[in-house]
């Protein structure tokens, strides 16, 4: 697949121009991989702001197809020929080697090579950078920071590991100097960045390839907020261990975020309807406006009062900070509602952790109130499905009735994907009393959904693997 270039060659901006208010001094830029969620996010923002794009990717999809539809220079397969302009960078995926021929043609050419952590890293130093950490929520409370931003009249670049169609998708150049980005602690990514302003939301163990441990873990969150630059603030959780903050400045701001009474940032006056919530934020001791959620949990109050936080870092206007979040209607596949041909519901939803699992399911028994939950569960990584088992399984066990899909394998050895398989899991859940059975691979879960549900009940198909794949065949079914 290739594409008429966006503009002419005599037309490119010249290549020791530089990106204002970015620490690059090339406007060219080539990615490798481009059809990954944080590439062609950082494609779409660099583009925004004035940069020179071309992209590839080894397969055709969506994404290719969305960013040749939006004019940018991308082809699929491996085609160094196409490769043009000198002295630019290279970003390459994760998952892309250094050995690749048109990460070697562009270096050729004078490209530097980075990969995608180290590239956002570059950038987070030359804006004023907020930065959104925490095992869970970090999509959305992007996503709710920037709708407070611009709610405030502001204009930041944003990079989000979700697609937010309300705001040009997951990733945007903005006028302003202001970058928000998610902060992810896989591989310690998040090490590369400079934040003026950081929050970790929570703290849980879920990537446990690269933090075996909890000291890891913790050590590795405590080497983020070193991380903030001098003068600026660290957002967290009430709960979150004091020794994340051991590494922290001495001129560096700690605002707390929770419930307790003597959280820097909590909310009262606070009101539930059919799992939508509405609160009064109070920023130190200051009663703000309140703020009436679109997005349906629970933890999206507490993700808000994060984003009220960033947003008051950031210099933001907080009467039109709340009015923002309050406008704000969700990321794809979090708490995603669909409504088939014959009234059925259907919720997509990413939660791939026990704990978020566990919020999908209440916020879905306030929001359908006396209907059956019926769950279509892809569980993600065979390490995480085995060491966290038994939280899984009680977790599923609140469903009326669970569906175990394969186990979606990533990054994993034959020998630990010998270790557990989903009919475990479903052993797991009925022990715990749950009403579990096998969902067998993805492609067949319609079919199996058939068989175990019933009229008026609500689907919940949730996982981080491909089991989205599977929902316009489970919406035309109901």
């Amino acid at each position: 697949m290739t594409t008429t270039p966006a503009r002419l060659a005599g037309e490119r901006p010249s290549a020791d121009e530089g990106i204002t208010g970015t620490s690059f001094v090339s406007r060219r830029f080539h990615f490798v991989g481009v059809g990954g969620a944080g590439m062609s996010g950082l494609a779409r923002l660099l583009a925004g702001v004035g940069g020179d794009i071309s992209g590839s990717d080894g397969g055709s999809s969506g994404v290719v197809s969305c960013l040749v539809d939006e004019g940018h220079v991308v082809w699929s397969g491996c085609q160094p020929a196409q490769i043009h302009g000198e002295d630019g960078y290279v970003i390459r995926s994760a998952a892309v080697p250094a050995s690749d021929p048109e990460v070697q043609e562009c270096v050729r050419r004078g490209f530097t090579s980075l990969l995608y952590a180290e590239a956002v890293g570059r950038l987070s130093e030359g804006r004023r950078t907020l930065a959104i950490g925490g095992t869970h929520g970090k999509t959305t409370t992007t996503g709710l920071t920037v709708a407070a931003m611009r709610g405030a009249g502001l204009d930041p670049s944003h990079l989000i590991g979700g697609e937010v169609p309300e705001l040009g998708g997951n990733g945007h150049g903005g006028k302003g100097q202001g970058f928000v980005v998610e902060a992810c602690e896989f591989n310690r990514s998040f090490h590369n960045l400079r934040p003026f302003g950081a929050a970790i939301l929570n703290l849980d163990h879920d990537h446990f390839d690269c933090y075996p441990s909890t000291d890891e873990l913790i050590e590795a969150f405590a080497g983020y907020l070193a991380r903030i630059r001098p003068g600026g603030t660290a957002l967290v959780e009430e709960s979150v261990p004091k020794a994340v903050l051991s590494s922290l400045r001495s001129d560096v701001e700690i605002l707390t975020v929770g419930s307790g009474l003597w959280a820097d940032l909590r909310a009262l006056d606070v009101r539930e309807h059919l799992g939508c919530w509405s609160f009064v934020p109070v920023l130190n001791e200051e009663r703000l406006p309140r703020v009436e959620l679109s997005v349906a949990g629970r933890h999206n109050m507490f993700n808000a009062m994060f984003a009220l936080g960033l947003a008051h870092v950031a210099g933001a206007d907080l009467a039109g900070a709340c009015a923002g979040i309050s406008e704000f209607v969700g990321v794809r596949r979090r708490f995603e509602l669909h409504e088939g041909a014959g009234g059925g519901v259907l919720v997509n939803d990413y939660a791939h952790h026990p704990v978020e699992i566990e919020a999908v399911l209440q916020t879905a028994r306030r929001r359908f109130p006396d209907r059956r939950l019926v769950v279509a569960f892809q569980p993600h990584q065979y390490q995480r499905t085995l060491l966290l088992m038994e939280s899984f399984a009680a977790s599923l066990a609140a469903a009326d009735v669970t569906l175990i899909a394969e186990i979606y394998g990533a990054r994993e050895s034959d020998e630990i994907m010998a270790s557990v398989s989903a009919g475990d899991l479903v052993a797991a859940v009925r022990e715990r009393g749950g009403d579990a059975h096998y969902g067998g691979p993805v492609a067949g879960l319609p079919n199996v959904l058939a068989e175990h549900r019933c009229a008026g009940d609500v689907v919940l198909v949730l996982g981080a693997g491909d089991i989205d794949k599977a929902v316009g065949g489970i919406v035309a079914g109901i």
